[in-house]
Formats: C-alpha cells, sequence, structure tokens
C-alpha cells in the first residue's frame, strides 16, 4: 500500500491549511462587520427604548416619566429606582388634586431580566452617557471624543419638554368677556404644581389665553365673575411635548356679561 492510500501527505496539509487560512482571513472582516452592524441595532434600540420611558407614547395617554414627575430624570437610574422621588398620589394632606390627576414616581419605567447597571450599557459594555434627555453610546472605539462612531438619540437638542395650550372661554355666547380667571395646574418634580393665572378685567376682544405647559396632562380650571355670581368649569387636557392644542370652553351663567 503507498503513502498516499494511506492519508495527506506533508505538502497535501500545509496546501489545506493554506487555503483555510485564505478563507478565513476573506470571511473575517465581513463576520466583524456583521458582529459589529448588529451591535449598533441592538444598541440603537437600546436607547431608543430608554428614551420612549422618557416621554412615553402620548398617542396612548402615556406620558412617561416626564409626564409623571413634570421633570427629565437627572440620571438614567431614575428610570429604574424611586429613590427619594415622589411617589405617585392623587391627593396631599387629604386634599384631592386638582381634576384627581395623579403625579409622582410610578415607575420602573425601563423593564428587563438584566441587573440595573446593564440596562445602561451599550453591546459594547460601556455605560452610556445622558444629558437632558439626550442619551448617548461612545460606539465601537468607547470614546465620547470620536463623534463620528457616537449612537445619540434624540438627535434634536435641547430635547423638548413643553407644550402650548390656547384657550378660549365663552360665556353666554360671548368670547372672552371680563371677568374671567383662567388658572392651569401642570405636574412640576412630582408634584401638582401652583396654577399659572391669566385673567380679564375688561373684555379682551375675542383674544384668546396663552400657556406653556410641561408634557403631560394638565388642569385647566375657568372661573367667571358677574356682579355676585361666580361659576367654575374644571377639566383636563393632554399635551405632548412641542405639540400646540386649543380648547374651547363654554360656560353659561344667569348673570349679565361684559362685553
Amino acid at each position: 500500500m503507498s503513502s498516499r492510500t494511506r492519508g495527506f501527505s506533508l505538502i497535501e496539509l500545509v496546501v489545506v491549511i493554506a487555503v483555510i487560512a485564505m478563507f478565513a482571513a476573506l470571511l473575517a472582516p465581513a463576520a466583524f462587520e456583521s458582529i459589529e452592524s448588529s451591535r449598533e441595532a441592538s444598541t440603537e434600540a437600546q436607547i431608543q427604548r430608554a428614551f420612549l420611558s422618557i416621554v412615553g407614547d402620548p398617542s396612548t395617554g402615556n406620558f412617561g416619566y416626564l409626564g409623571d414627575m413634570g421633570r427629565l430624570p437627572t440620571v438614567l437610574t431614575e428610570l429604574v429606582t424611586q429613590g427619594a422621588q415622589t411617589a405617585w398620589h392623587t391627593a396631599d394632606s387629604g386634599t384631592d388634586h386638582k381634576g384627581l390627576v395623579g403625579t409622582g414616581w410610578r415607575g420602573p419605567y425601563v423593564t428587563g431580566g438584566e441587573v440595573t447597571a446593564d440596562l445602561f450599557r451599550d453591546a459594547w459594555g460601556q455605560t452610556l452617557t445622558y444629558s437632558s434627555g439626550q442619551i448617548t453610546s461612545h460606539g465601537p472605539d468607547g470614546q465620547l471624543a470620536t463623534i463620528g462612531d457616537n449612537i445619540v438619540y434624540p438627535v434634536q437638542t435641547p430635547v423638548q419638554t413643553t407644550g402650548t395650550i390656547i384657550v378660549t372661554v365663552i360665556v353666554n355666547e360671548i368670547p372672552q368677556p371680563g371677568g374671567l380667571t383662567v388658572r392651569v395646574y401642570a405636574t412640576s418634580n412630582g408634584e401638582q404644581g401652583a396654577a399659572v393665572t391669566q385673567t380679564t378685567t375688561t373684555p379682551s376682544a375675542g383674544l384668546p389665553f396663552r400657556f406653556t405647559v410641561p408634557h403631560g396632562t394638565s388642569v385647566i380650571e375657568t372661573s367667571h365673575t358677574a356682579g355676585s355670581t361666580t361659576v367654575t368649569r374644571t377639566t383636563t387636557i393632554d399635551v405632548g411635548a412641542g405639540t400646540q392644542l386649543s380648547r374651547t370652553i363654554v360656560m353659561k351663567t344667569s348673570a349679565t356679561v361684559a362685553m
């Protein structure tokens, strides 16, 4: 029996190994690029998920951490750990909030099987950077200064946290008469904040009230006084950051309304 029939010769083994090495060299960059692309996609999804936990999904009535607390988190761990943050509540010292609107922390806003620290590490194992609502991964090289490979969401700054409501009040079919008081209550640092008030002591030629309000649910309390008669109406309004909504409030009273 010849040596060839007993197995590969040394030369043949060298050739096979060389061919394998050549294919490995050709495939390695593509494999590395695929792994990096997967890590980038995973990190982008992770960052967007964290941001959505901050702002929620206003189309479903969920305003996230920002809507509950009336502010952006100072650090990302506030999304998963209550700590000293005010708990969710609808009354203060036995007095119901205006409109029974709840405020305060009701997290965790980000959930997952990982420990808390891992929730905010990117696919390369680096801790995400956070500043005023914007979340950043340092990318493959782990360097924040290398802007080209950083993954940032949202890209636009500053991150919007407020919206606008325009309120028109019609009393006995007269728009914006004298004697109006409009108070708007909104969430501030986990509490229902003090009212922002606008009034008309004289008829305002139909010009509406304009308020800047935090992302979330606000309460509009409208009062009209004519003589000794005061009529009050309370309503809630959901306003997403960066949006503008108009609300017309119609009131009836037996008192004579100044035109």
